[in-house]
């Protein structure tokens, strides 16, 4: 007897109706994927540069949603004596709101194909209605997903590094780093515009 959730579901073919396909579903997950261990790292990247000790406590990052937890680090960036590591945590933090901003644009936005492109919707407002939430969307192109891709993935290097490492801030924002991280604030605030043009050509 044929399994009735994959003969009722049948869950390629709804991939297919949904416009996902063998080249953009990796790239979706993998985004999505990133952007979870982002926040989970972060967190504890917290703990470890406001010297907070989560054993048997409730932190003050607890439940927090995810721009919280990038504001934390915003204000203890601003206590970095270092001219260069100050401006480093302050760029990761800009590129990760605008991250977030494109996660959640997949992760609660309606998908449909645009011609061939596959487009994540998130609060449209296509009946004409109010919505409390803003509008976004995400043309996903696999040039656009991989650039969001990888800038997600220096995003994770940076705040794993600090999480589960021993080295200085000072090693960590190394130049190669500060490079990446601006490059990732400049294509995920591109990419994060809910006014930006899917066909502009800059990368």
């Amino acid at each position: 007897m044929k399994q009735p959730t994959k003969q009722y579901g049948r869950a390629s073919l709804m991939d297919e109706v949904l416009g996902l396909d063998e080249v953009t579903a990796p790239k979706v997950a993998s985004i999505i994927v990133h952007a979870g261990n982002i926040e989970h790292h972060l967190e504890r990247a917290i703990w470890i540069l406001e010297k907070i000790e989560p054993k048997g406590i409730r932190p003050k990052t607890d439940s927090k949603p995810i721009t919280n937890l990038i504001s934390m680090l915003e204000n203890r960036a601003e206590t970095v004596p270092e001219d260069d590591v100050r401006t480093f945590l302050q760029t990761w933090s800009k590129a990760t709101r605008s991250g977030f901003i494109i996660r959640h644009n997949i992760a609660h936005g309606v998908s449909f194909k645009m011609e061939k492109s596959l487009v994540f919707s998130r609060n449209p407002r296509w009946h004409g209605e109010l919505r409390k939430r803003e509008y976004g969307d995400l043309w996903c192109e696999p040039y656009i997903l991989d650039l969001i891709r990888e800038s997600f993935a220096t995003l994770l290097r940076v705040i794993g590094a600090i999480a589960t490492t021993d080295r200085s801030l000072n090693d960590i924002a190394s130049p190669l780093a500060q490079s990446a991280v601006r490059e990732a604030r400049s294509i995920l605030g591109e990419f994060a515009d809910q006014f930006y043009n899917p066909s502009f050509e800059k990368y």
